[in-house]
């Protein structure tokens, strides 16, 4: 039996990973904590109000997880300022606590977007975000700091997971849907790839990876990604004409600034490039996402005249959909060139 404390635990995915580890004999206790009142979930859940940002968290951490044998820091303010001062009271309290495992969740976002990029990107491959996305940046000092901890504490499993734009939360902060921004197709992006992993997928990817004590990086992603015009078609985007790319970036600025739509300026790039990463190697240990790309974007679409039907069928209907309305697109295209011409 084991205890294992969980970092951001009041969140969308903290939630979800907390449920599922007190659904499981071989756990003992959740240490469930967070800056906010997390209410009691499950019996073998004990909250703790903590905020890791404040000096005495590392001792109010290790005060409360004496007992701990897996550190999940799932806690990230997404448009935050004080995350990797959280982290460092988080690994202290982890040199105290000496547990035998810590993950760490990270982003696929430190792996830039960029033109070059291969698709899809593998582990090997270097961390490059693009350094006017801050979000990026501080998730790649973030799994810095982690690997300096796992180099001098060999005895301790540590894994840094890299999840692809992930779909399906209840409330989702405005960053995450400024990066999941394909299910409207951005202008002038045709062509591009796009890829998103179900949060309870995410949810189940951290707890496999703690149910097996897995060490190194891992990204945790379904498949190789969509093409965006398919993705915009499946989640009700509309397809829309390419635009000089200065009428783009000007539209894109503008929308963000107003409304919180599209892309912020520092992700723009993750709105134009692909950067889509591949999940095998996770896969290999034994998880298996419930969900592809195409089907996260159905079961987290929002419509309410899909509320009703199960959740197999809405997702038949509405790839067969997708893929009729792709059809119809390029029918009248071709129309009104005929037209034209």
């Amino acid at each position: 039996m084991t205890t294992v404390l969980v970092t951001g635990a009041a969140g969308n995915l903290g939630r979800r990973v907390t449920a599922n580890l007190a659904a499981r004999d071989s756990v003992e206790w959740v240490l469930a904590v967070d800056r906010v009142p997390i209410p009691a979930s499950a019996p073998k859940v004990e909250p703790h109000t903590i905020d890791l940002t404040a000096p005495t968290a590392a001792d109010e951490l290790a005060a409360v997880a004496k007992q701990a044998t897996a550190v999940l820091h799932l806690a990230w303010e997404p448009e935050g300022r004080n995350n990797l001062k959280a982290l460092r009271h988080v690994l202290d309290a982890a040199e105290a606590i000496e547990p035998s495992q810590l993950v760490h969740l990270s982003s696929a976002t430190v792996y830039g977007a960029w033109p070059d990029n291969p698709v899809p990107l593998t582990e090997e491959m270097g961390a490059r975000p693009n350094p006017e996305f801050a979000y990026a940046t501080e998730k790649r000092a973030a799994e810095v700091l982690v690997e300096r901890w796992a180099d001098e504490h060999p005895e301790v499993a540590v894994a840094l997971l890299r999840p692809a734009c992930t779909v399906g939360s209840s409330t989702e902060p405005r960053l995450y849907q400024a990066l999941a921004a394909s299910k409207k197709p951005q202008l002038g992006s045709e062509g591009r790839v796009v890829q998103y992993v179900h949060i309870d997928d995410l949810a189940e990817a951290v707890a496999h990876t703690y149910r097996h004590c897995l060490s190194g990086t891992y990204n945790v992603a379904p498949d190789s990604g969509v093409q965006e015009e398919i993705a915009g078609a499946l989640a009700g985007g509309s397809a829309m004409l390419p635009l000089p790319a200065t009428w783009r970036s000007a539209l894109s600025d503008w929308r963000w600034r107003l409304w919180r739509s599209g892309s912020p300026p520092g992700a723009r790039a993750y709105a134009e490039h692909s950067w889509v990463i591949a999940g095998d190697k996770l896969r290999m240990t034994g998880w298996e996402p419930e969900y592809n790309s195409e089907q996260a974007l159905v079961v987290s679409d929002k419509r309410a005249h899909w509320d009703e039907l199960p959740t197999g069928l809405r997702v038949s209907l509405t790839l067969g959909a997708g893929a009729a309305a792709m059809l119809a697109a390029g029918a009248g295209s071709a129309a009104w060139w005929r037209h034209r011409h």
